[in-house]
């Protein structure tokens, strides 16, 4: 408890909070140092929520969105994680963690291309749907019951994958290269017309949990802020 208040009180401290909507995050390389943490304006526990982001890589086999930081005792509680299929573009796999369980959703998109993902997730049922540019994937149910911590705050760029000498770290080979913009969160799960409102980038549809038009956030590592060109 200790170490996580010190934590919080040193990220506090290096925060900054920015519109970013004509901006990006620029991952230039693969590495375990480089990353954004996001503050949530909401820390309480989720029953329900929604994830959007939009990114841009050429290289497959990345954590996108994960909740908890390189301190957090409990690893995977949400992930967005994607991996091209080799052979086989422009087909790919998402992989989704909760509490460290997943589930494979194989979707379709173009890789030299920016791409918006979306999940929502329901508690009280466990279903859950991956939106990728506005279309749904198959349905699929995940930790029916379970709730979402997000005291840790948020990651992009890594995810955790293994423990080495009884701690936890980010996994080198899942971090991100390329550029993240446009994230969200909710503490609901958005219905298709406001999904499809936040493709397009709606300024009437900003996250109440994160706001990319309101960003809590601190950079540590080599992640560079550029605007958008697209």
């Amino acid at each position: 408890m200790e170490m996580r208040v010190l934590w919080l009180l040193l990220f506090a401290g290096s925060v900054a909070q920015e519109d970013m909507d004509r901006n990006i995050f620029f991952f230039p390389k693969k590495s375990v140092d480089d990353y954004v943490v996001l503050k949530p304006v909401v820390t309480g526990p989720l029953n329900n929520f929604t994830v959007c982001l939009r990114s841009y890589t050429e290289v497959g086999n990345s954590a996108l969105f994960t909740l908890g930081t390189p301190k957090s005792q409990v690893r995977n509680m949400f992930v967005i994680y994607q991996s091209h299929i080799p052979y086989s573009l422009p087909f790919y796999y998402s992989i989704i963690y909760i509490n460290n369980t997943q589930v494979y959703i194989t979707g379709k998109a173009n890789p030299l291309d920016w791409n918006h993902i979306c999940v929502t997730w329901d508690s009280d049922t466990g279903v859950l749907q991956l939106w990728v540019n506005g279309k749904v994937s198959p349905l699929a149910v995940l930790q029916k019951g379970f709730s979402i911590d997000l005291q840790d705050g948020i990651s992009l760029g890594q995810m955790q994958r293994y423990y080495r000498y009884h701690s936890m770290e980010w996994d080198r080979e899942a971090s991100f290269q390329g550029e993240i913009t446009d994230v969200h969160m909710w503490n609901e799960v958005l219905p298709p017309e406001t999904i499809w409102q936040v493709q397009r980038n709606s300024w009437y549809t900003s996250g109440n949990v994160i706001s990319w038009r309101s960003l809590n956030y601190a950079i540590n590592g080599d992640v560079i802020v550029q605007p958008k060109l697209y």
